[in-house]
């Protein structure tokens, strides 16, 4: 069989997909670019927000098109939360959801060969162990590994629990083991990502900085990163721990949605922006040099316009190298979905006001980092002659290819901005 595949969402999105190609490619399937005619095309879906529900839609619409005689496999979110709604659609033979990706090749081959129509989706509650499947990661320097899956905080906004169940780890021995294997392909640079990060270990007695440790000790690896992470994690003994380690890259993402504390408690998302700005701070005394960015909602439930003023003052207060911004989204079965709504147009120009905020930051951010030698990773040309890639603090920047290769890690010195990409020369190269 021929197989295409398309993700929408998150990183954990990403490895989840990278698993199921492994499980084609080693079933002696072929994989084919999405687009191309294929006999099952999977769709890796979104349910974040109502845009990701409506884009899923419009991809599987778009697998349907493009390969009328193949049959459509849709795992992720989106399936999980709507199975029947999915099955429903033209084209769609299977519903998978976030558990029994280890069954995609046998469903897919039932519905093909078949034409059955299959509702694959479990009880994502009763999940309790963490589903092992080993990755084909697309990038050829970094690897993404996800090693949590679930989240038991209920934001009130959020229905990504309903969506991926319960916290469970990776065990500490299969994180190592997958990274060996990966150091094994050349992969340099990992990322240990996770739909609830923080929560690692909570039901294995371990922690975060457990696996960090474990990563970092391998000879193999030369840079961890992390994903998403809650504010809760920036204790003294972890900014401390972090800033001991080499290897760690000074890039924390510490999701926050709202700068003002009424606005965060209506949320549930149990701190405070005092607290919030409390662990940045540790993390800065630790590692001054660190980036860190962040994610914001515009326009929560109720959210007045003197609450939306405090978060852009709390956003400057504290200065940010990158904002995501979404507009809020209300989700069915929520218990934001009860509180009365913003119009529309509220919650795009608030959108609007902190995504210009949040250029001006990053703007400001890379103009401050001028001057400075930092480390790349180079990953790809960008097709103008030079090479480019990422520093530890997720600068992207770019050289003369002719100077580096593709997986060198080199000190670059940043010279000048080209909007949000730095051009640099590699220390000892003429100036």
């Amino acid at each position: 069989m021929k197989a295409a595949f398309y993700t929408l969402g998150c990183k954990v999105n990403q490895y989840d997909t990278q698993t199921m190609q492994a499980l084609f490619l080693k079933a002696g399937h072929e994989l084919v670019p999405f687009g191309q005619e294929a006999d099952v095309t999977v769709v890796n879906t979104c349910t974040v927000t109502a845009t990701g529900d409506k884009k899923s839609r419009q991809m599987i619409s778009r697998a349907r098109a493009a390969s009328p005689n193949g049959v459509v496999v849709v795992a992720g979110c989106y399936a999980q939360t709507a199975p029947q709604a999915v099955l429903d659609l033209p084209g769609v033979y299977v519903a998978l959801g976030n558990q029994n990706r280890g069954a995609v090749v046998s469903l897919a081959e039932r519905a093909f060969y078949g034409r059955e129509k299959i509702d694959a989706v479990s009880d994502i509650f009763a999940a309790r162990e963490f589903e092992e499947l080993p990755a084909q990661p697309e990038e050829k320097t970094r690897a993404t590994l996800k090693i949590q899956d679930g989240c038991n905080r209920f934001c009130s906004y959020c229905a990504i629990p309903y969506a991926r169940g319960p916290v469970r780890s990776r065990s500490l021995e299969n994180v190592v083991k997958e990274v060996e294997r990966l150091c094994g392909l050349g992969y340099r640079e990992f990322v240990l990502t996770g739909i609830h990060l923080a929560s690692y270990g909570v039901d294995c007695g371990h922690t975060l900085l457990d696996a960090i440790r474990a990563v970092s000790a391998l000879p193999g690896v030369r840079r961890v990163r992390l994903g998403s992470l809650e504010p809760h994690i920036l204790t003294r003994e972890f900014c401390a721990e972090a800033a001991k380690n080499p290897k760690l890259c000074r890039q924390f993402h510490v999701s926050l949605q709202s700068g003002c504390g009424t606005v965060l408690s209506r949320m549930n998302r149990r701190y405070t922006p005092e607290e919030y700005e409390a662990g940045v701070a540790l993390c800065r005394e630790a590692m001054p040099e660190a980036a860190i960015t962040t994610d914001v909602i515009a326009g929560f439930p109720q959210e007045t316009g003197d609450e939306h003023e405090e978060t852009k003052a709390f956003l400057r207060r504290v200065g940010f190298a990158r904002l995501h911004v979404f507009p809020y989204s209300r989700r069915e079965g929520t218990r934001a979905a009860a509180l009365p709504d913003l119009p529309k147009a509220v919650k795009e120009a608030r959108a609007k006001e902190l995504i210009a905020l949040g250029k001006e930051m990053t703007a400001e951010y890379l103009n401050a980092a001028l001057g400075s030698v930092q480390e790349v990773l180079f990953e790809e040309p960008d097709g103008q002659g030079r090479m480019c890639g990422y520093t530890g603090t997720y600068i992207h920047t770019a050289v003369e290819a002719e100077r580096v290769r593709q997986g060198d890690i080199l000190p670059v010195k940043l010279v000048r901005r080209e909007g949000e990409t730095v051009v640099g020369i590699p220390v000892g190269s003429a100036l």
